[in-house]
Protein backbone atom coordinates (compact mmCIF):
# COMPACT_ATOMS: atom_id res chain seq x y z
CA UNK A 1 0.00 0.00 0.00
CA UNK A 2 1.55 3.31 -1.06
CA UNK A 3 1.30 6.60 0.83
CA UNK A 4 -1.75 7.88 -1.02
CA UNK A 5 -3.67 4.66 -0.45
CA UNK A 6 -2.64 4.51 3.19
CA UNK A 7 -3.72 8.08 3.84
CA UNK A 8 -7.10 7.53 2.18
CA UNK A 9 -7.64 4.41 4.28
CA UNK A 10 -6.82 6.27 7.49
CA UNK A 11 -9.12 9.16 6.61
CA UNK A 12 -11.88 6.65 5.98
CA UNK A 13 -11.37 5.37 9.53
CA UNK A 14 -9.93 2.01 8.56
CA UNK A 15 -6.99 0.30 10.23
CA UNK A 16 -3.69 0.80 8.43
CA UNK A 17 -0.35 -0.97 8.52
CA UNK A 18 1.32 2.14 9.95
CA UNK A 19 0.47 5.70 10.91
CA UNK A 20 0.47 8.02 7.86
CA UNK A 21 3.26 10.59 7.96
CA UNK A 22 3.12 13.93 6.15
CA UNK A 23 5.44 16.91 5.92
CA UNK A 24 3.31 19.96 6.57
CA UNK A 25 3.56 22.54 3.80
CA UNK A 26 7.37 22.42 3.22
CA UNK A 27 7.42 24.57 0.10
CA UNK A 28 10.24 26.83 1.28
CA UNK A 29 12.20 23.80 2.49
CA UNK A 30 11.74 22.02 -0.85
CA UNK A 31 12.82 24.91 -3.04
CA UNK A 32 15.49 26.37 -0.75
CA UNK A 33 17.13 22.94 -0.29
CA UNK A 34 17.71 22.98 -4.05
CA UNK A 35 19.17 26.49 -3.93
CA UNK A 36 15.98 28.01 -5.35
CA UNK A 37 14.48 31.11 -3.71
CA UNK A 38 10.71 31.26 -4.08
CA UNK A 39 10.92 34.37 -6.23
CA UNK A 40 12.96 32.40 -8.77
CA UNK A 41 10.41 29.61 -9.18
CA UNK A 42 7.07 31.38 -9.11
CA UNK A 43 5.61 31.59 -12.60
CA UNK A 44 7.52 28.52 -13.80
CA UNK A 45 5.19 25.53 -13.33
CA UNK A 46 7.63 23.12 -14.95
CA UNK A 47 10.42 24.10 -12.55
CA UNK A 48 8.16 24.02 -9.48
CA UNK A 49 6.60 20.69 -10.37
CA UNK A 50 9.98 19.16 -11.11
CA UNK A 51 11.38 20.30 -7.76
CA UNK A 52 8.40 18.96 -5.80
CA UNK A 53 8.29 15.64 -7.68
CA UNK A 54 12.03 15.00 -7.51
CA UNK A 55 12.12 15.85 -3.81
CA UNK A 56 9.43 13.24 -3.23
CA UNK A 57 11.17 10.62 -5.39
CA UNK A 58 14.74 11.19 -4.21
CA UNK A 59 14.68 12.74 -0.75
CA UNK A 60 11.42 12.75 1.16
CA UNK A 61 8.56 10.38 0.31
CA UNK A 62 5.83 12.04 2.34
CA UNK A 63 2.37 10.45 2.20
CA UNK A 64 1.08 13.80 0.90
CA UNK A 65 2.85 16.64 -0.90
CA UNK A 66 1.67 20.21 -1.15
CA UNK A 67 1.55 22.64 -4.04
CA UNK A 68 1.12 26.34 -3.41
CA UNK A 69 3.11 26.02 -0.20
CA UNK A 70 5.04 29.19 0.55
CA UNK A 71 2.91 31.39 -1.68
CA UNK A 72 -0.01 32.03 0.68
CA UNK A 73 0.24 35.80 0.21
CA UNK A 74 -0.13 35.81 -3.57
CA UNK A 75 -3.87 36.63 -3.38
CA UNK A 76 -3.00 39.78 -1.41
CA UNK A 77 -0.89 41.02 -4.33
CA UNK A 78 -3.57 40.05 -6.84
CA UNK A 79 -6.05 42.38 -5.13
CA UNK A 80 -3.76 45.36 -4.80
CA UNK A 81 -1.40 44.62 -1.92
CA UNK A 82 2.37 44.38 -2.08
CA UNK A 83 4.59 41.46 -1.08
CA UNK A 84 8.35 41.05 -0.87
CA UNK A 85 10.36 37.86 -1.39
CA UNK A 86 13.28 37.22 1.00
CA UNK A 87 16.33 35.22 -0.07
CA UNK A 88 15.07 32.35 2.08
CA UNK A 89 11.60 31.58 3.34
CA UNK A 90 8.24 32.85 2.19
CA UNK A 91 7.05 36.25 0.91
CA UNK A 92 5.58 38.68 3.42
CA UNK A 93 3.03 41.43 2.96
CA UNK A 94 4.48 44.95 2.97
CA UNK A 95 1.25 46.74 2.03
CA UNK A 96 -2.29 45.52 2.59
CA UNK A 97 -4.72 45.23 -0.31
CA UNK A 98 -7.18 47.77 1.14
CA UNK A 99 -7.87 49.77 4.29
CA UNK A 100 -11.57 50.41 3.70
CA UNK A 101 -14.22 47.69 3.78
CA UNK A 102 -16.63 49.61 1.60
CA UNK A 103 -16.70 48.83 -2.09
CA UNK A 104 -15.57 45.22 -1.78
CA UNK A 105 -18.75 44.01 -3.49
CA UNK A 106 -17.62 45.73 -6.68
CA UNK A 107 -14.35 43.81 -6.93
CA UNK A 108 -14.25 41.02 -9.50
CA UNK A 109 -13.22 37.91 -7.56
CA UNK A 110 -12.31 36.12 -10.78
CA UNK A 111 -9.35 38.47 -11.12
CA UNK A 112 -7.43 35.80 -9.23
CA UNK A 113 -7.96 33.31 -12.06
CA UNK A 114 -6.28 35.69 -14.49
CA UNK A 115 -3.10 36.17 -12.48
CA UNK A 116 -0.17 34.36 -14.16
CA UNK A 117 1.56 33.47 -10.88
CA UNK A 118 -1.59 31.96 -9.41
CA UNK A 119 -2.22 30.06 -12.64
CA UNK A 120 1.32 28.70 -12.46
CA UNK A 121 0.54 27.21 -9.04
CA UNK A 122 -2.58 25.55 -10.43
CA UNK A 123 -0.61 24.19 -13.40
CA UNK A 124 2.07 22.95 -10.99
CA UNK A 125 -0.62 20.94 -9.23
CA UNK A 126 -1.65 19.25 -12.46
CA UNK A 127 1.97 18.45 -13.34
CA UNK A 128 2.74 17.04 -9.88
CA UNK A 129 -0.47 15.01 -10.00
CA UNK A 130 0.61 13.48 -13.31
CA UNK A 131 4.15 12.77 -12.10
CA UNK A 132 3.57 11.28 -8.63
CA UNK A 133 -0.15 11.45 -7.90
CA UNK A 134 -0.60 7.69 -8.05
CA UNK A 135 1.87 7.27 -5.16
CA UNK A 136 1.21 10.20 -2.83
CA UNK A 137 -1.80 12.38 -2.09
CA UNK A 138 -1.58 15.75 -3.82
CA UNK A 139 -2.54 18.63 -1.59
CA UNK A 140 -2.71 22.41 -1.84
CA UNK A 141 -1.81 25.01 0.79
CA UNK A 142 -3.00 28.52 1.52
CA UNK A 143 -4.41 30.85 4.15
CA UNK A 144 -7.86 30.23 5.47
CA UNK A 145 -10.29 33.13 4.95
CA UNK A 146 -9.88 34.59 8.45
CA UNK A 147 -6.09 34.87 8.24
CA UNK A 148 -6.33 35.98 4.61
CA UNK A 149 -8.54 38.82 5.85
CA UNK A 150 -5.78 39.83 8.25
CA UNK A 151 -3.26 39.87 5.41
CA UNK A 152 -5.60 41.77 3.07
CA UNK A 153 -6.89 44.31 5.59
CA UNK A 154 -4.15 44.32 8.23
CA UNK A 155 -4.18 42.00 11.21
CA UNK A 156 -4.24 44.82 13.77
CA UNK A 157 -7.08 46.57 11.89
CA UNK A 158 -9.02 43.31 11.69
CA UNK A 159 -8.62 42.53 15.38
CA UNK A 160 -9.49 46.02 16.58
CA UNK A 161 -12.41 46.08 14.12
CA UNK A 162 -13.94 43.08 15.87
CA UNK A 163 -14.60 45.49 18.78
CA UNK A 164 -15.03 48.80 16.97
CA UNK A 165 -16.45 47.98 13.50
CA UNK A 166 -17.82 44.43 13.50
CA UNK A 167 -19.97 45.03 10.42
CA UNK A 168 -16.94 46.17 8.41
CA UNK A 169 -15.00 43.12 9.59
CA UNK A 170 -17.82 40.86 8.45
CA UNK A 171 -17.73 42.47 5.00
CA UNK A 172 -14.00 41.84 4.78
CA UNK A 173 -14.46 38.26 5.93
CA UNK A 174 -17.20 37.65 3.37
CA UNK A 175 -14.93 38.97 0.62
CA UNK A 176 -12.13 36.67 1.76
CA UNK A 177 -14.45 33.66 1.78
CA UNK A 178 -15.14 34.42 -1.88
CA UNK A 179 -11.43 34.83 -2.68
CA UNK A 180 -10.42 31.67 -0.80
CA UNK A 181 -13.13 29.66 -2.53
CA UNK A 182 -11.99 30.72 -6.00
CA UNK A 183 -8.31 30.25 -5.13
CA UNK A 184 -8.68 26.73 -3.78
CA UNK A 185 -11.05 25.66 -6.54
CA UNK A 186 -8.23 26.22 -9.01
CA UNK A 187 -6.05 23.73 -7.15
CA UNK A 188 -8.85 21.20 -6.81
CA UNK A 189 -9.76 21.43 -10.50
CA UNK A 190 -6.13 20.62 -11.28
CA UNK A 191 -5.94 17.49 -9.17
CA UNK A 192 -5.56 18.41 -5.48
CA UNK A 193 -7.22 15.77 -3.29
CA UNK A 194 -6.77 17.59 0.02
CA UNK A 195 -6.52 21.28 0.87
CA UNK A 196 -4.60 22.67 3.83
CA UNK A 197 -6.19 25.77 5.35
CA UNK A 198 -3.81 27.68 7.62
CA UNK A 199 -5.41 29.96 10.22
CA UNK A 200 -2.58 31.22 12.47
CA UNK A 201 -4.43 34.34 13.67
CA UNK A 202 -7.34 32.19 14.84
CA UNK A 203 -5.02 30.91 17.56
CA UNK A 204 -5.79 31.09 21.26
CA UNK A 205 -2.71 33.31 21.42
CA UNK A 206 -4.44 35.86 19.16
CA UNK A 207 -8.21 35.73 19.63
CA UNK A 208 -10.51 34.73 22.49
CA UNK A 209 -12.78 31.72 22.39
CA UNK A 210 -15.78 34.07 22.39
CA UNK A 211 -14.60 35.92 19.29
CA UNK A 212 -13.39 32.71 17.67
CA UNK A 213 -16.92 31.36 17.97
CA UNK A 214 -18.49 34.59 16.71
CA UNK A 215 -16.14 35.42 13.82
CA UNK A 216 -13.94 32.44 12.88
CA UNK A 217 -16.37 29.53 13.11
CA UNK A 218 -19.00 31.02 10.73
CA UNK A 219 -16.35 32.06 8.21
CA UNK A 220 -14.57 28.71 7.98
CA UNK A 221 -17.90 26.88 8.00
CA UNK A 222 -19.15 29.00 5.09
CA UNK A 223 -15.91 28.51 3.17
CA UNK A 224 -15.91 24.72 3.56
CA UNK A 225 -19.59 24.59 2.68
CA UNK A 226 -18.76 26.26 -0.66
CA UNK A 227 -16.50 23.30 -1.53
CA UNK A 228 -18.92 20.53 -0.57
CA UNK A 229 -19.69 19.78 -4.21
CA UNK A 230 -16.07 18.79 -4.81
CA UNK A 231 -14.56 15.45 -3.80
CA UNK A 232 -11.75 16.85 -1.68
CA UNK A 233 -10.56 16.44 1.90
CA UNK A 234 -9.77 19.48 4.00
CA UNK A 235 -7.20 19.98 6.75
CA UNK A 236 -7.45 22.93 9.11
CA UNK A 237 -4.25 24.06 10.84
CA UNK A 238 -4.38 26.60 13.64
CA UNK A 239 -1.14 27.69 15.29
CA UNK A 240 -0.73 28.17 19.02
CA UNK A 241 -2.73 26.71 21.88
CA UNK A 242 -6.33 26.00 20.85
CA UNK A 243 -7.20 23.63 23.68
CA UNK A 244 -10.07 25.86 24.85
CA UNK A 245 -11.82 25.69 21.45
CA UNK A 246 -11.24 22.11 20.32
CA UNK A 247 -14.90 21.27 20.88
CA UNK A 248 -15.94 23.86 18.27
CA UNK A 249 -13.91 22.37 15.42
CA UNK A 250 -15.88 19.26 14.37
CA UNK A 251 -19.07 21.25 13.74
CA UNK A 252 -17.33 23.43 11.16
CA UNK A 253 -17.13 20.74 8.48
CA UNK A 254 -13.43 20.02 9.08
CA UNK A 255 -12.06 16.62 8.00
CA UNK A 256 -8.64 16.85 9.68
CA UNK A 257 -7.52 19.15 12.49
CA UNK A 258 -3.77 19.86 12.52
CA UNK A 259 -2.47 21.17 15.84
CA UNK A 260 0.62 23.01 17.00
CA UNK A 261 3.16 21.46 19.37
CA UNK A 262 1.60 23.56 22.17
CA UNK A 263 -1.50 21.34 22.17
CA UNK A 264 -1.62 18.00 24.02
CA UNK A 265 -2.47 15.26 21.53
CA UNK A 266 -4.13 13.23 24.28
CA UNK A 267 -6.60 16.09 24.77
CA UNK A 268 -7.14 16.37 21.02
CA UNK A 269 -7.92 12.67 20.81
CA UNK A 270 -10.33 12.89 23.74
CA UNK A 271 -12.12 15.98 22.42
CA UNK A 272 -12.33 15.42 18.66
CA UNK A 273 -10.83 12.00 17.91
CA UNK A 274 -14.17 10.21 17.73
CA UNK A 275 -15.56 12.77 15.28
CA UNK A 276 -12.80 13.81 12.88
CA UNK A 277 -9.20 12.96 12.06
CA UNK A 278 -6.38 14.91 13.67
CA UNK A 279 -2.71 15.53 12.95
CA UNK A 280 0.47 16.83 14.57
CA UNK A 281 2.57 17.83 16.25
CA UNK A 282 6.38 17.47 16.33
CA UNK A 283 7.97 20.81 17.21
CA UNK A 284 9.18 22.19 13.84
CA UNK A 285 11.94 24.41 15.26
CA UNK A 286 13.20 22.91 18.50
CA UNK A 287 13.03 19.29 17.29
CA UNK A 288 12.88 19.22 13.48
CA UNK A 289 15.35 22.07 12.89
CA UNK A 290 17.60 22.00 15.95
CA UNK A 291 17.41 18.40 17.12
CA UNK A 292 19.25 15.26 16.03
CA UNK A 293 17.67 12.49 13.96
CA UNK A 294 17.35 10.54 17.20
CA UNK A 295 15.47 13.45 18.78
CA UNK A 296 13.13 13.59 15.79
CA UNK A 297 12.42 9.87 15.97
CA UNK A 298 11.77 10.00 19.72
CA UNK A 299 9.41 12.97 19.42
CA UNK A 300 7.57 11.36 16.50
CA UNK A 301 7.06 8.10 18.35
CA UNK A 302 5.78 10.01 21.38
CA UNK A 303 3.21 11.75 19.17
CA UNK A 304 1.97 8.39 17.89
CA UNK A 305 1.75 7.05 21.45
CA UNK A 306 -0.13 10.13 22.67
CA UNK A 307 -2.57 10.06 19.75
CA UNK A 308 -2.96 6.28 19.79
CA UNK A 309 -2.01 4.20 16.78
CA UNK A 310 -5.64 3.11 16.47
CA UNK A 311 -6.86 6.71 16.03
CA UNK A 312 -7.63 8.62 12.83
CA UNK A 313 -4.27 10.26 13.25
CA UNK A 314 -1.63 11.60 10.86
CA UNK A 315 1.90 12.28 12.08
CA UNK A 316 2.90 15.80 11.02
CA UNK A 317 5.11 18.63 12.26
CA UNK A 318 3.30 21.13 14.45
CA UNK A 319 3.58 23.77 11.71
CA UNK A 320 5.39 24.45 8.43
CA UNK A 321 9.00 23.29 8.69
CA UNK A 322 11.77 25.91 8.49
CA UNK A 323 13.81 25.98 5.27
CA UNK A 324 16.97 24.90 7.10
CA UNK A 325 15.73 21.60 8.57
CA UNK A 326 18.46 18.98 7.85
CA UNK A 327 17.60 16.24 5.40
CA UNK A 328 18.60 13.62 7.98
CA UNK A 329 15.92 14.92 10.32
CA UNK A 330 13.33 14.86 7.55
CA UNK A 331 14.15 11.23 6.83
CA UNK A 332 14.05 10.31 10.53
CA UNK A 333 10.60 11.89 10.74
CA UNK A 334 9.25 10.08 7.67
CA UNK A 335 10.53 6.67 8.80
CA UNK A 336 9.41 6.97 12.42
CA UNK A 337 5.98 5.31 11.99
CA UNK A 338 7.62 2.18 10.55
CA UNK A 339 9.95 2.00 13.54
CA UNK A 340 6.97 2.44 15.88
CA UNK A 341 5.39 -0.62 14.31
CA UNK A 342 8.61 -2.59 14.78
CA UNK A 343 8.83 -1.71 18.49
CA UNK A 344 5.25 -2.81 19.12
CA UNK A 345 5.31 -6.16 17.29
Amino acid sequence: MNGRQLLREKLAGRKTERTPVVLFSAGAWTFNSLGLPLEAVIGDAELMAGAISQTFLNKAASDAVWTGSGFNNLPVRVFGGQIVYPKQGTPRVTKEAFDDASGLDAIDIDRIALDPDVRSLWETTARVKEAIGARTMIGACGWGPFTLAGQMYGTERLMSGIYKEPDAVRRVLGFCVDVSTRYYRGFIENGAEIISIAEPIASGDMISRQHFEAFVVPVITAFLDRLKDLAVYNLLHICGNITNRLDLIPGMGVDVLSVDYKVDLKKVRAEVGRKIAFAGNVNPAEVMQQGTPEDVTAASLQCIRDAGDDAKFILMPGCDIPPSVPLGNIRAFLTAPASYKETTT
